[in-house]
C-alpha cells in the first residue's frame, strides 16, 4: 500500500491541451492552493505555460495564474504548481471552458 501511494505521489500533475488565451492575474487561490504570478492578455499568443501546465521560472504563466498545491500525499508529499484559471463564484468559465473539479490537485478550474 505505501509502494501505490508513493508511486501516485510521484505522478505528474495532468497536462491540458492548448487552448486559447484569456487575461489572467495574480489572484489568492481558494480551496486546495494558492495563485500567484500573471497571466496572458485576450488576442496575444500565450508567452509562456499554458493553462494545465507546469508553471515556469519564477511562477510565471502565458495563459491563467500559477496555482501551487498537494497531491493526493497531503502534506508529506512534493508541492506542484500549474497554470490554472480559478471558476467564477457561479462555477461558469469564459472561452468555451468548463469548470472541472481535480480534488486531488488546483480543486476548481476552468479547462
Amino acid at each position: 500500500m505505501l509502494a501505490a501511494l508513493l508511486l501516485l505521489s510521484a505522478c505528474p500533475a495532468p497536462q491540458a491541451t492548448s487552448t486559447p488565451p484569456t487575461t489572467g492575474g495574480a489572484t489568492t487561490g481558494s480551496g486546495t492552493g494558492t495563485t500567484t504570478g500573471s497571466g496572458g492578455t485576450v488576442g496575444e499568443e500565450p508567452r509562456g505555460p499554458k493553462i494545465g501546465e507546469n508553471c515556469g521560472a519564477g511562477d510565471v504563466c502565458g495563459e491563467g495564474a500559477c496555482v501551487s498545491y498537494r497531491g493526493i500525499a497531503g502534506a508529506r508529499g512534493p508541492e506542484f504548481k500549474t497554470c490554472e484559471l480559478r471558476c467564477d463564484a457561479e462555477k461558469r468559465c469564459e472561452g468555451g471552458r468548463q469548470c472541472t473539479t481535480i480534488a486531488d490537485g488546483p480543486g476548481e478550474v476552468c479547462r
